[in-house]
């Protein structure tokens, strides 16, 4: 009766290692793959991070591995940007990892704005640069946005604000510099080294979007700043 009772406790614990072995291996082969987690990462940010309206779609998934991590492509609104995802799909990362087996050179550069601002004037999280002229451009007052197509934050914002210029017309002139240098000189003036960065006839200004606030809350945001510059032109718009 024990040499039987010793039998089926050593099956019993065999029984059980075999039983968490194949759960470690259909773990493996279902949550740690890579189009899984990239298909999962994309279903997060439509339903936790995008306006309604605005979709992102998965474009490729990249072969290689780094540590514990996959690099993704994803497209919102015809633009297309990396990110990162953890293959066990619980980790969503907006930007390059950092590997911590490399030095990172030191930048002394001072990348902070040279202008100085009496605070936020308007809602949208608007400064005004103090003591400084409208910028023109044939006569226009000049608006410039500086993006990345590798941000989130731009490519939410971007159609946003180009809904508005466009009802603007020819009163305004648009700068629109996307992964750009051009109109360097004004970035560094204006912005902290952050995308976005709005600078509206170089009078009002603000680093980063306007989420917090929702699309149409914005629209209308940018339309009171903007109409500042023109002299509330058009009428239509400017009311």
């Amino acid at each position: 009766m024990k040499i039987m009772k010793n039998k089926w406790m050593i099956a019993t614990i065999i029984l059980a290692i075999v039983s968490i072995v194949l759960a470690v291996l259909l773990s493996q082969s279902i949550i740690g793959s890579p189009q899984k987690a990239a298909e999962k990462a994309i279903e997060y940010i439509n339903k936790n991070l995008l306006t309604p309206g605005t979709t992102a779609t998965l474009v490729s998934v990249d072969k290689e591995q780094i540590g514990n991590l996959r690099k993704i492509t994803i497209e919102v609104a015809g633009n297309k940007f990396g990110s990162y995802i953890s293959i066990d799909g619980r980790y969503l990362f907006a930007s390059e990892p950092f590997d911590m087996n490399k030095e990172v050179e030191t930048d002394t550069t001072d990348t902070g704005s040279t202008i100085e601002n009496t605070g936020t004037v308007l809602d949208g999280n608007f400064n005004e640069a103090k003591d400084t002229e409208v910028c023109t451009e044939n006569e226009k007052p000049i608006i410039y946005f500086f993006g990345s197509s590798g941000c989130p934050h731009c490519v939410w914002e971007k159609p946003i604000l180009k809904s508005v210029i466009d009802q603007f017309g020819d009163t305004i002139s648009y700068h629109e510099n996307i992964d750009s240098e051009t109109d360097s000189d004004v970035f560094s003036k204006y912005s902290t080294g952050g995308v976005p960065t709005l600078v509206i006839g170089c009078k009002y200004y603000r680093v980063g979007s306007g989420e917090a606030d929702g699309e149409e809350k914005e629209k209308e945001n940018l339309k009171k700043v903007i109409c500042l510059v023109t002299g509330n032109q058009p009428a239509s718009i400017c009311q």
